[in-house]
């Protein structure tokens, strides 16, 4: 077997890690253009989470998952600002289920590769979930600053779902437009 054989999926490897370093790259940027910043840091942003998914849906859970999870990472060092003067028991759940969680779950999209239409569905999939975890976290932390008389529920549903309600617009007419431009649609093979 020659050399060049035996380090073929050496190569690969390597060439995936190269393109998700990029892609969490290129999401971090997009996630610093804000078109509305909410209190507490949810915020409206240009796509910020597109080229995650499309990494995952290109290379499958496993890996999309590790890019999620570098991505959740660099969220929570960016957005630890939001984070300041909380008690401990919410700063943790609050990485866990606003960081941690709710981006690494973007990593999802592989689990619909090859299925028709499965990187809209995927995009919708994923960003519901991300909203899922936003509400819960609403719902057991941060449902205290609810106005009064609103109850946690109504509360984490509005506050959350003005921001993900967008970005899961947003994003799911990009993943129809760039599954649907033959152009870029080779890009998801």
């Amino acid at each position: 077997m020659s050399e060049m054989t035996a380090n073929a999926p050496q190569r690969r490897r390597t060439a995936i890690l190269v393109e998700g370093g990029i892609m969490i790259a290129l999401s971090t940027v997009l996630s610093m253009i804000k078109f509305l910043q909410l209190p507490y840091d949810g915020s409206i942003t240009l796509l910020s989470m597109f080229p995650v998914l499309i990494f995952a849906y290109r290379h499958g859970t496993k890996w999309g998952l590790l890019c999620g999870f570098a991505h959740s990472l660099l969220q929570l060092l960016l957005g630890l600002n939001a984070l300041k003067g909380i008690r401990a028991a919410t700063l943790i759940g609050a990485i866990v289920l606003d960081y941690l969680l709710a981006f690494t779950v973007l990593g999802l999209c592989g689990l619909f590769r090859g299925r028709k239409n499965g990187f809209i569905l995927g995009t919708i999939v994923c960003l519901v979930l991300r909203f899922l975890c936003h509400y819960v976290s609403g719902v057991i932390l941060w449902g205290v600053w609810a106005p009064e008389g609103m109850s946690a529920y109504l509360y984490s549903l509005i506050y959350n779902g003005s921001y993900m309600g967008v970005e899961l617009i947003t994003h799911t007419i990009a993943a129809v437009i760039f599954s649907k431009t033959s152009a870029l649609s080779k890009y998801l093979r």
